[in-house]
């Protein structure tokens, strides 16, 4: 998802950048690699989205967050342990929407 459409508050990866090379060198020159883990701090409809990356703050103009995809993390869980969230969560149904069960009811 476009970064300027996550969530407040929610911890980010970011996955790629899409744009032009001036895009991607911008953000590059401000530490905003695929990789990088951030959240965003404030955002106000019209201003512009202020990061906590790192040990820093960044405030990244909405035209600019467009151009970002991330993904959320989840804070403080493996990824066994979000398999059995989701499991616990869906019941016997996460199998099957995952292609588990070897029987496919869709």
């Amino acid at each position: 998802m476009p970064l300027s459409l996550a969530p407040q508050g929610q911890l980010l990866k970011l996955v790629s950048i899409r744009g032009g090379m001036g895009v991607q060198k911008r953000l590059t020159s401000l530490g905003l690699t695929p990789g990088t883990e951030m959240t965003i701090v404030a955002q106000n409809c019209d201003g512009p989205l202020i990061l906590a990356v790192k040990e820093s703050r960044l405030a990244i103009g909405r035209g600019l967050s467009h151009h970002i995809l991330v993904e959320p993390q989840m804070e403080g869980m493996d990824v066994s342990a979000s398999h059995d969230h989701k499991k616990a969560r869906f019941g016997k149904h996460y199998g099957r929407m995952h292609g588990r069960s070897g029987h496919h009811h869709w």
